[in-house]
């Protein structure tokens, strides 16, 4: 196996007769039978490539990088959580990541319900109640949460962030990206080449659903709420969340993402589950929306 690494910056993905042309910036274009597209997501939505999921009711995070919270000199007892934690707060949520040299802050909100000021302001709180006196500001980072409509199409696969994203209460992004890459080369490398221009478009149809049902459920998450009575909540629930229907009508996103999940809430609010049912999905297990419905009281 050899491989060749091209130096440039990829300026476009397009996909031509029996391939994909990569465009790149200061360099003769080149084919290729199959791209992988892990560009980012994009700086805008278009209807006709993306699919707009903002039920889920976040588009921004505060960065920050905070000392670590396991000294490699330690020698008695751990004192602090080192798991990663999601913490609900009155602007949305805070994730902590401890890492090997340090710990990751991160807090999700939504930029058009608070400031920026505000949310600092409450992340200053939260740190100093977490016993963390110092911290490196990283980025404030806009995103949108969407599905690529045209995950693949037989010559370009779009991963990760260029496929979909959806902010990461439910650490959705290395599964997704595996599972996006795991199909396509599943399909690519053990089915004849004259079965792709009907393959693609089932494969496509496969990962959309897929994604789309990961983004319902963080949606729902959203919309069971949390012990703060404030706009963003009142928001996730009353206005956000009610777009999910309109969103994921099977007519305007080819699956059935939606009728799984309503399947799913169905079957969690019988009075008895039976055995035969347990092993039921939608993106995450039956036993997933059970705890988070049951730990939220909803």
């Amino acid at each position: 196996m050899r491989a060749r690494h091209i130096d440039a910056r990829v300026i476009d993905i397009t996909r031509v007769e029996g391939g994909a042309q990569v465009e790149f910036e200061g360099l003769a274009p080149e084919r290729y039978d199959l791209v992988f597209d892990a560009r980012g997501f994009p700086r805008e939505l278009h209807p006709e490539q993306h699919i707009d999921i903002s039920f889920i009711p976040t588009n921004t995070a505060v960065i920050r990088r905070c000392p670590a919270i396991v000294k490699e000199e330690q020698d008695g007892p751990v004192l602090r959580h080192t798991y990663t934690r999601a913490v609900a707060r009155p602007h949305g949520w805070i994730f902590i990541i401890p890492l090997t040299v340090h710990t990751s802050y991160g807090y999700i909100f939504n930029r058009d319900l608070s400031s920026l000021a505000e949310v600092e302001s409450d992340f200053d709180a939260f740190l100093e109640t977490d016993g963390v006196s110092e911290f490196e500001h990283r980025a404030v980072i806009p995103f949108p949460n969407f599905v690529h409509r045209h995950i693949y199409d037989g010559a370009v696969a779009r991963i990760g962030n260029a496929a979909t994203f959806m902010e990461p209460l439910e650490a959705t992004a290395i599964v997704s990206a595996q599972f996006q890459i795991g199909m396509v080369l599943q399909m690519r490398l053990n089915r004849a080449v004259e079965y792709l221009e009907r393959d693609a478009p089932v494969v496509n149809r496969f990962l959309v659903n897929n994604m789309l049902c990961y983004g319902l459920f963080v949606g729902w998450h959203y919309s069971c709420g949390s012990k703060y009575d404030s706009k963003f909540w009142h928001h996730a629930r009353d206005q956000a969340w009610p777009r999910h229907r309109k969103a994921a009508d099977p007519e305007v996103v080819d699956c059935a993402a939606l009728r799984r999940f309503d399947d799913m809430i169905q079957l969690m609010n019988r009075p008895v589950i039976d055995k035969s049912d347990w092993n039921r999905m939608c993106a995450v297990p039956l036993t997933s929306y059970c705890q988070l419905s049951q730990g939220l009281g909803c």
